[in-house]
């Protein structure tokens, strides 16, 4: 098997197994392996245990294979940490609350009947956990979100959208200038949108909505707008800067896959894209992108999609954590791609690497 391409921008430290989810302000990473949560204050040198979510004997002895994993989405797909070391995670099993050091997790509380687990998970003020419903397939029903004040132990549903007019949530961001939440959706048609959430999380409305250019898992704040890299199968993605206020969107490059993740490590900017097949995506690699302005970018790190059918065992994709860290340290995972599979890169930007 290959090894990943580096293109001489990432300069490695090391590499450990498992799959990076969340990155602290202070430089604290935390890593998912299997169902386990690993802690690191020292980037990556060493890692303590902090919990782990329960699991049924069948996810327990897919352990053993990672192609078992791949094929169960057995993983964990979302993390915060709260400020007394309480967690709340997620998975495609649902949603757990618990502090750190306990033996595992447990379930939350949420209200409001049957529910489907989110992509992300966001922390807002005073320790508020808000997150919305993720779905593969299109819905049935309403999609919700949902939040909490007491730390995860239960959830209310906060906002229902009408019917049809979203497939799902991809995720939720906290706006601390504008004291609001954003709320990122999609995915077809009329569905893609970004819209507003007062902080009491008693309105909502929409910025903008019905095309393809509003389709986003990930996005930088940076003060007048969000800038974000679209996730759509439907069109060429690109890099697009939007008004918090007008809406106006400007496309500013494009890419050569889908984009669903994103994450600031100090004053590096960092994107990826992802290797679904589309007669637009036509790319093999998934491609970690990194900028100084969140405009210029540069390739940082490469691998080529493996030879396992996606369908069944995930698209190619540079994983990178949610939140966001003020150290000048990279960190990224990779999911069914050659050479790093299932295992976790720690390295720092090399020096000379131009914008293209």
């Amino acid at each position: 098997m290959s090894r990943p391409e580096a293109d001489g921008a990432i300069r490695l430290a090391r590499e450990l197994p498992g799959r990076v989810v969340l990155a602290e302000g202070d430089g604290t990473l935390h890593l998912g392996r299997n169902a386990e949560i690993l802690r690191s204050a020292d980037d990556g040198r060493t890692w303590s245990r902090v919990s782990a979510l329960p699991r049924s004997p069948l996810r327990r002895a897919a352990e053993r294979s990672r192609l078992a994993c791949r094929l169960l989405r057995h993983e964990i797909r979302a993390l915060v940490r709260l400020s007394d070391d309480r967690y709340v995670a997620g998975s495609r099993d649902g949603i757990f609350f618990g502090r750190g050091g306990d033996a595992v997790l447990g379930p939350c509380a949420v209200e409001g009947g049957p529910y489907l687990a989110p992509m992300r998970l966001t922390r807002g003020p005073g320790d508020t956990v808000v997150w919305g419903e993720y779905v593969g397939r299109r819905p049935t029903r309403t999609i919700r979100v949902f939040a909490s004040r007491d730390g995860g132990q239960s959830f209310q549903p906060v906002h229902t959208f009408e019917l049809g007019s979203v497939f799902h949530v991809h995720n939720i961001l906290w706006d601390e200038r504008l004291h609001h939440y954003w709320v990122l959706a999609g995915d077809h048609g009329a569905e893609p949108g970004i819209g507003r959430l007062s902080a009491d999380l008693q309105r909502f409305e929409w910025l903008v909505k019905g095309e393809q250019r509003y389709r986003a898992v990930g996005a930088f704040d940076l003060g007048d707008r969000l800038v974000y890299a679209t996730d759509t199968e439907l069109e060429t993605n690109g890099l697009i800067s939007l008004d918090k206020v007008t809406g106006r969107a400007e496309r500013l490059r494009d890419f050569d896959g889908s984009c669903i993740y994103a994450c600031r490590f100090g004053g590096l900017y960092a994107l990826s894209t992802t290797v679904e097949p589309s007669p637009v995506n036509r790319s093999e690699w998934a491609t970690l992108w990194l900028s100084r302005d969140a405009e210029r970018w540069w390739p940082g790190f490469r691998a080529r999609k493996d030879r396992w059918p996606p369908r069944y065992f995930q698209f190619g994709s540079i994983v990178l954590p949610a939140g966001e860290s003020e150290r000048e340290v990279v960190v990224f995972s990779g999911q069914a791609v050659e050479g790093l599979d299932g295992r976790t890169a720690v390295g720092t930007a090399a020096p000379g690497a131009a914008p293209c």
